[in-house]
């Protein structure tokens, strides 16, 4: 799921310490670097569930490969299962729905998920993230409910969201945890991966390069 990088639109919360522009750059860095690394895959189509306003802007990406289909709905949860709806419709039957702006995304974990869907032994494949929502989520069909009488952007998403998959009675596995880059905090955190990471600053040359460029890092 993504949106255009447009100032005051993308990445807030990260404003200050980056003004709106700083940080509209930032999540397109990052949205770039994450397209450039799953959209090349011979093992799965890369789809694009794009915002409001927001499908010029990806039309015009030079990435190949890369599917686009419109958002719907009001809530988050609406569009996250729409999202599941559509491309299930379309033919699909296996769907796994990840952020555009997690710098620390891996194809690996995509991978992870990938394979405990099309083996059965999971309804559902949550990669959980730091902030106590998650960063990932799979499904072999569509489930409204589960994403039904959430409270969004909390830290409880994940506990919740678990809690109503029990009452689903669907199993659920997980893949491995990261984080997200919504505060000054975590800025820092993705600072200090990079510094300790090659593979990271390989897969991120974009998000690696703006940083370096632009805060001194």
């Amino acid at each position: 799921m993504g949106r255009a990088p447009v100032a005051g639109r993308v990445k807030t919360r990260l404003c200050p310490p980056l003004d709106p522009e700083q940080a509209a750059e930032f999540y397109e860095c990052v949205l770039r670097d994450v397209l450039h690394e799953l959209a090349p895959s011979t093992r799965w189509d890369t789809w694009v569930a794009y915002a409001e306003r927001s499908r010029d802007y990806f039309q015009r990406l030079p990435e190949h490969g890369i599917g686009l289909l419109p958002q719907r709905g009001a809530s988050l949860g609406e569009r996250m299962h729409a999202v599941f709806t559509d491309l299930c419709h379309a033919g699909y039957r296996q769907v796994v729905l990840v952020g555009s702006d997690i710098p620390t995304l891996t194809a690996a974990s995509i991978g992870k998920a990938c394979d405990v869907l099309q083996t059965g032994r999971s309804d559902v494949v949550l990669g959980p993230a730091d902030d106590g929502g998650y960063y990932l989520i799979g499904l072999n069909r569509p489930e409204e409910s589960l994403f039904s009488g959430i409270v969004w952007s909390t830290a409880s998403v994940l506990e919740d969201t678990l809690a109503r998959a029990r009452q689903l009675d669907l199993r659920v596995r997980t893949v491995a945890g990261t984080y997200d880059v919504d505060v000054a905090e975590d800025l820092e955190r993705l600072r200090r991966d990079f510094e300790c990471s090659r593979t990271l600053r390989g897969r991120r040359p974009r998000t690696r390069a703006w940083m370096r460029r632009r805060l001194h890092l």
